[in-house]
């Protein structure tokens, strides 16, 4: 397991700003890469309760992130799990062992009750920025699609700094977003 501190800051795009965005970085952009996050909790949403989210992420393979909030950031408990334990996690509801799941059932919530509630599909290009890396995605969730910038870096603060800098040279509005891809499949799919 890794454990790592993630730092984001991200503004939603209507799809001529997403068009915009790409044009411009047209000589920096690398091939695009489609990644499938699978959204995790109770039936009664007991982590999201507690302020942290689960997902599966299949890309190359299949990670197991488990966020929790920090003052700035978030925590990132990550578990690689194998294709099986993924599918027997998906088809017989059998949630993979290892550290996420102690720290789970440490919550005295039990991860035979975790249950699969909503995916998202990104299409994604990460483009390098002043030693940060911004990444260009379209997401699309149940019959819904958006497009999204996200500057990752050390700080919040010089994230900010650099999106809005970003938006500027495109020539488009920066307007931050605090909901996350999460939250906003999870709606979709209700």
């Amino acid at each position: 397991m890794s454990t790592n501190i993630e730092i984001e800051v991200k503004a939603l795009l209507t799809k001529q700003d997403y068009e915009k965005v790409l044009e411009y970085f047209k000589d920096e952009k690398k091939e695009a890469i489609e990644q499938v996050n699978y959204y995790i909790d109770t039936k009664n949403f007991d982590l999201r309760r507690h302020d942290i989210s689960l997902r599966i992420r299949k890309l190359n393979g299949f990670m197991m992130t488990l966020k929790t909030p920090l003052s700035e950031g978030l925590l990132e408990k990550n578990q690689l799990i194998s294709e099986h334990e993924f599918n027997n996690f998906i088809d017989n509801n059998i949630f993979p062992n290892g550290s996420i799941s102690e720290f789970i059932h440490r919550l005295y919530i039990e991860p035979a009750t975790l249950i699969p509630q909503a995916s998202l599909k990104t299409i994604r290009y990460n483009i390098p920025y002043n030693g940060y890396l911004l990444a260009v995605d379209m997401n699309t969730y149940g019959k819904k699609v958006d497009y999204e910038i996200e500057m990752e870096g050390s700080s919040v603060e010089k994230a900010r700094f650099y999106l809005e800098e970003v938006c500027e040279k495109v020539g488009i509005e920066f307007v931050e977003n605090r909901v996350s891809k999460q939250k906003r499949a999870l709606e979709a799919h209700k």
